[in-house]
């Protein structure tokens, strides 16, 4: 994908001056080809049925010379156009497209020139087919979808070709008469170029703003969304695209974890302003990070607690075992490290595993959150926690017992539920540590393919 200049001036001036930087330009002569293409084709078919329909004129203006003509209509301009616009279709024919335009304007004026050149002398075509010059001119620079520089290099050669059957062929200088008529063409020839180079210029450079456009829309579209996925989980953003409503899903299989501060509110009595946000956004930060790592959701952040939950809205089959690890992971960041003034801090982090309602409700500031009874308990494993552990309920327990050392410690009174048994979630085993090393470097592998 090329990387495009940001600044909007950059693309004003490359628009005016008919050249975009590089990158941004092979861009915009890809996207010209395909947006000119269809019409090109109705330009290369209109052109074939006027040359066709301009034999009835041959009749008239040209009756000593018209089989001749008739040859060079029928046989040799009007199959060599067709062609064309059979080679159009061909996937080749895009890349080459306006070197393929300039030959469809040299087969135009070739075959109107040999016409004129057959005439006679008395003929009124003789005269009076110069005319169908400007017509190519005025296609050149319109409907056959010519950027300037071709559409101008081609319509030249349109006039060197008139000169050369003008004063070789007819011999227009050798006599007053003639040259009056010389001289006379060329003012129409040349005025129709300039008129036709200040249309095609400015038809180019309104295209060229229209891509420019669609590239500041992209970049504006794409700032849209990262901001929209540091907020709302990938797949949500796109449900969010499609459709307005509730959004909400049922997950059976999740896990949910809180983590906060322990003693903050004491902590934090003593603080200025500026020195708590700058401490959780210190800690926060490295949680964003391992959730990142692990591909997990972040849910909010509500104070000093952060709440995080795996298996939805992807769902994973080892939601518990990886949040345990990740739980596991804060606790030893924060262990042993003094964060600024306040030296060491400890953190109660809880845990809980089951069904969840996940979802976005509301018209205003939308925020992807978890709702029910599993992320209730959870909140409360790690109210009700010991500093310095990861604390789980037997559910958790359940789903995790084979893949790290846990510790019972008991039960404990869970508000709106009773007596609860609880454990401590004390390390990986062996067994697991490597199974997670291996999937995080495939994770890393992905991430850098993605890229």
């Amino acid at each position: 994908m090329a990387h495009f200049p940001r600044e909007s001036d950059d693309l004003a001036r490359g628009a005016i001056r008919l050249r975009f930087p590089a990158d941004v330009e092979s861009a915009f002569r890809r996207y010209h080809s395909r947006n000119s293409v269809v019409i090109i084709r109705y330009a290369i078919l209109l052109t074939i049925i006027l040359y066709g329909l301009f034999a009835v004129l041959d009749a008239h203006a040209a009756p000593f010379s018209k089989q001749e003509i008739w040859f060079i209509r029928f046989v040799l301009v009007i199959p060599a156009l067709v062609a064309v616009l059979i080679f159009s279709f061909h996937p080749i024919f895009l890349r080459i497209l306006q070197p393929m335009m300039v030959l469809v304007v040299l087969i135009d004026t070739s075959g109107i020139l040999a016409m004129i050149d057959l005439e006679s002398h008395g003929e009124l075509g003789y005269q009076t087919y110069y005319a169908g010059l400007m017509l190519v001119i005025m296609a050149a620079h319109g409907m056959y979808r010519l950027r300037f520089a071709y559409a101008t290099i081609s319509t030249i050669l349109v006039l060197v070709g008139y000169e050369y059957i003008a004063i070789v062929h007819q011999k227009l200088l050798a006599s007053k008469d003639g040259f009056a008529v010389f001289v006379s063409n060329n003012f129409f020839f040349v005025s129709s170029i300039i008129l036709g180079m200040a249309a095609s210029y400015f038809l180019e450079v309104f295209i060229r703003r229209v891509f420019a456009q669609r590239i500041k829309l992209g970049q504006e579209e794409e700032k849209s969304n990262r901001l929209l996925l540091n907020i709302l989980p990938r797949e949500v953003v796109a449900t969010l695209k499609e459709r307005e409503g509730v959004i909400a899903e049922h997950s059976d299989n999740a896990s949910i974890l809180f983590a906060d501060v322990a003693d903050f509110a004491s902590m934090s009595a003593h603080m200025m302003p500026h020195e708590i946000v700058e401490l959780l956004n210190e800690i926060f930060s490295h949680f964003d990070d391992l959730i990142e790592r692990h591909d997990l959701e972040k849910i909010k952040t509500i104070g000093d607690c952060y709440m995080v939950a795996a298996g939805v809205p992807r769902t994973r089959h080892d939601h518990a075992q990886i949040l345990a690890h990740v739980g596991l992971d804060m606790l030893r960041y924060v262990e042993g490290r003094q964060f600024g003034g306040v030296g060491r801090i400890s953190l109660r982090v809880g845990m809980n595993s089951g069904p969840v309602v996940a979802g976005v409700i509301g018209r205003k500031k939308f925020r992807y959150d978890l709702w029910g009874d599993t992320v209730n308990v959870a909140s409360r494993m790690e109210c009700h926690g010991t500093s310095g552990r990861v604390q789980i309920t037997a559910n958790t327990y359940e789903l995790i017992k084979n893949d790290f050392i846990c510790e019972p410690k008991g039960s404990i009174m869970v508000k709106g539920k009773g007596v609860m048994p609880v454990w401590h979630v004390l390390a990986e085993k062996a067994s697991y540590v490597t199974g997670v090393q291996s999937s995080e470097m495939r994770l890393c592998d992905l991430h850098v393919a993605a890229q």
